[in-house]
């Protein structure tokens, strides 16, 4: 069977929408989250920089000395010892080059001539030697305060430390130098790292954001589903229990405008109510004059007017009936919860046996088949009533003359079938013949176009689904009603209440 007519709910995007708050708090917090990490990234590069300088100053500092240390005194003045291998103090490294130079009194006498010596005494890196001189060698070489500066070597930068020591009457200067490629991986290196981090902890606080957004907001969700699975008749107040407390006084809002509405609706219901019971006592009072007319012997023209008066107030009445059902389904905007436990084939047995009359006069037979046992369904007898009233209503009236009307109830699952061998419903008009007032182009029966309209909102506060057949599917036409089950837990004893025939039918042999 088909579902009821209902809009399909559009598919939910997950994507970021441009009006979503996922995407508004993302606007406004990465921008800022962007700043903070430029500057946390700045300062943690300077800091870097510096200790990685500090480092590399501190190690080379320590081979000046070493290189210091292997000068000696001869006859000739200080020379560097032949003995030394200066290769032990070449970097391992193929990309860096290291370059040293001993002068004494400003002439070099070991090394790279090219290697400059440190800047004036003006020079902030640049301390002179202490006034107190150490008594050995080596002590003055451990108290000597190193000189940091740059310079070019060969076209190259490199970073270099000078130590300037005296030995006997001579004034040495002992300098090393090496390029900047360590240095400068070392802290490319770094650099790179801090900002594939930093890029990382933002889509990371991007995607923390998106997903408290959208957990915070799942109790909206749940909300909104809620309000969508209502009926349009449904203004109960919204629960707002488990949402945000920011969206409390929308909730409340909403809420007093539901209430207003449903204030509005009740009063417009109450009139359309008391409108059709109010026409019922004039228009029964018509119906009775012009019964009481027809009665009598009337010329012929007196007579069709008579008859016209009758069957205009006959039609009047069954729509301010009909109307009056309407008020009454309107009115329960949760039937469900008056409803109580009904057998459908009883009460297709009893409501079918007050159409046989009706049916007689126009030649129809009427056929129950349904099943010995009961087949219980959740519903308001009242309604139900009058919803298979209006189908066998519709039946006798477009069937235009002899024929059969079949009510069938299945059991499995609760159903009811209402089959006729009439001329059918043209497909152009099945999708709307379940609209309030709306009457096929080529009808040729009178009605408000109500009947149909009322099967459709009983069967609606059933929770039941139809399905309309008719030509060339079905010889005649077919309409079904499938309820749902009764509901788990209710108090029920299936103990049939007394005999029930398989099926009966009433016509105008019986």
């Amino acid at each position: 069977m088909p579902p009821r007519n209902e809009a399909g709910r559009p598919a939910a995007g997950r994507g970021l929408h441009r009006r979503s708050l996922a995407w508004h708090l993302l606007v406004r917090l990465l921008p800022a989250v962007l700043l903070l990490a430029t500057m946390d990234s700045v300062a943690t590069f300077v800091l870097t920089r510096k200790l990685n300088t500090q480092s590399h100053d501190r190690a080379l500092i320590d081979t000046t000395r070493a290189l210091a240390r292997q000068v000696v005194m001869t006859p000739e003045g200080p020379q560097l010892d032949p003995g030394w291998n200066s290769t032990r103090f070449l970097t391992s490294d193929p990309e860096e080059r290291t370059y040293f130079r001993v002068s004494m009194d400003g002439e070099v006498i070991a090394g790279t001539a090219a290697l400059s010596a440190p800047p004036a005494a003006d020079n902030a890196e640049s301390v002179t030697v202490e006034r107190t001189e150490p008594s050995t060698l080596l002590d003055r070489i451990n108290k000597a305060v190193p000189a940091i500066y740059d310079t070019v070597v060969e076209g190259l930068p490199v970073r270099a430390a000078a130590l300037d020591i005296s030995i006997d009457d001579y004034l040495v200067e002992v300098a090393m130098a090496e390029t900047l490629n360590t240095r400068s991986r070392f802290i490319e290196e770094i650099l790179s790292v801090l900002v594939a981090g930093q890029l990382l902890l933002i889509a990371l606080l991007g995607f923390v954001i998106v997903t408290a957004v959208r957990s915070g907001l799942e109790s909206v969700s749940k909300l909104s589903d809620e309000i969508e699975s209502r009926s349009i008749d449904d203004l109960q107040p919204i629960g707002g229990d488990d949402v945000p407390s920011e969206l409390t006084p929308l909730i409340a809002k909403t809420n007093s405008l539901l209430g207003r509405l449903d204030g509005a609706v009740a009063a417009q219901r109450r009139f359309i109510g008391h409108a059709a019971h109010q026409l019922r006592t004039p228009l029964s009072g018509l119906k009775l004059e012009s019964e009481l007319m027809l009665s009598r012997p009337l010329p012929d023209d007196v007579r069709q007017r008579a008859e016209r008066i009758k069957a205009a107030a006959d039609r009047m009445i069954r729509a301010g009936e009909q109307l009056l059902v309407l008020a009454r389904i309107d009115a329960n905007v949760r039937p469900r919860d008056t409803f109580t436990r009904i057998d459908l084939t009883e009460l297709t047995r009893e409501s079918g046996a007050r159409w046989i009359p009706a049916a007689r006069q126009v030649h129809i037979e009427i056929v129950l088949v349904a099943p010995d046992e009961p087949v219980w369904v959740d519903g308001d007898a009242v309604l139900l009533d009058q919803l298979l009233g209006n189908l066998i209503d519709n039946a006798i009236r477009y069937r235009g003359g002899s024929g059969r009307i079949v009510l069938r109830v299945i059991d499995s699952p609760p159903s009811l079938v209402v089959e006729d061998d009439g001329p059918g419903i043209a497909a152009e008009d099945r999708a709307r013949v379940f609209d309030a007032f709306y009457r096929a182009k080529n009808s040729l029966a009178g009605g408000s176009g109500l009947g149909l309209a009322i099967v459709k909102e009983i069967a609606e506060a059933h929770g039941a689904h139809w399905d309309l057949r008719s030509r060339p599917e079905f010889e005649g036409t077919r309409i079904s009603l499938v309820f749902p089950g009764p509901r788990i837990g209710a108090d029920l004893s299936r103990v049939r209440q007394g005999p029930a025939g398989g099926s009966w039918r009433g016509g105008p042999e019986a």
